[in-house]
């Protein structure tokens, strides 16, 4: 199963639940999924957690701007108790990185896809 495929089966159960489902920078490796919205990390505020109410985001584990790490540090310090899904390339160890990302704060809350 790829990442776009993992990534729907995590979507559309989350929709259909009536969760939002939010995808950070991620229009060039998902495209358009039913139920995924697209967003901008740079737009990633207060605000925007209220007035979109995310119950999963998924970010890239490596940006133009920014890392997972980067997007999971922000996501804390703002407060956000949903779930967060890292899309990473093929790693040797992924284990070892979603265990580093989960020791930022977030716990079973996030989880590293990688094919």
């Amino acid at each position: 199963m790829d990442r776009k495929d993992f990534t729907v089966a995590l979507v559309s159960p989350a929709a259909e639940a009536g969760t939002v489902v939010v995808a950070l920078d991620c229009e060039a490796l998902l495209g358009t999924v039913a139920g995924l919205s697209h967003a901008r990390f740079d737009g990633v505020d207060a605000g925007f957690l209220a007035s979109v109410n995310p119950g999963l985001i998924i970010v890239p584990l490596f940006a133009a701007n920014y890392d997972a790490a980067m997007a999971v540090d922000l996501l804390e310090d703002l407060g956000y108790l949903g779930r967060i899904a890292v899309l990473a390339p093929i790693l040797p160890r992924p284990r070892l990185v979603e265990r580093e990302l989960r020791s930022l704060g977030p716990g079973e809350r996030l989880v590293l896809i990688s094919p």
